[in-house]
C-alpha cells in the first residue's frame, strides 16, 4: 500500500509550487485572505486582552515562546503548511478543503474580532 494514494497533488505542490498555485488559485486565495484576517484578529486580541484570550493551544505556546509579534504569524504558516499538505494529500478534494478552511479561517476573524467565543 502506497504512502502517497495515486491521486494526490502533494507531489505537484512539493516539486511544482507554481503549477500548484496557479491550479488552485482562486481556493488558495479565499485560503490566504481568511488566513490573514484571522492571524490579524488573532493579534490584536492578544494584545488587547493577553495570551489566555487565543483557544488554539499551539498558538498560544509559539506566542509564549517567541512573543506575540513573531509568534502569531509563525503559528499561523505552521497552520498554513498543514493545510496545505492535508488538502493535497488527495486530488478530487484539494480545491475544496482550501476553499473551506479558507471559509473557517474566516469565520475565525469574525468570532476575533467581535469577542463570539
Amino acid at each position: 500500500m502506497p504512502a502517497i494514494p495515486r491521486q494526490s497533488e502533494l507531489p505537484r505542490l512539493l516539486r511544482q509550487p507554481r503549477s500548484f498555485a496557479r491550479a488552485y488559485w482562486l481556493p488558495l486565495a479565499m485560503l490566504l485572505i481568511g488566513a490573514t484576517a484571522d492571524a490579524i484578529t488573532t493579534y490584536r486580541n492578544m494584545r488587547m486582552y493577553g495570551l489566555g484570550i487565543e483557544a488554539h493551544v499551539v498558538q498560544r505556546w509559539v506566542s509564549q515562546a517567541v512573543g506575540i509579534h513573531a509568534g502569531v504569524p509563525l503559528a499561523k504558516l505552521i497552520q498554513l503548511g498543514f493545510v496545505l499538505l492535508v488538502a493535497a494529500w488527495w486530488r478530487p478534494w484539494t480545491p475544496w478543503l482550501l476553499a473551506a478552511c479558507g471559509i473557517l479561517y474566516s469565520a475565525a476573524a469574525v468570532s476575533n474580532y467581535f469577542l463570539l467565543l
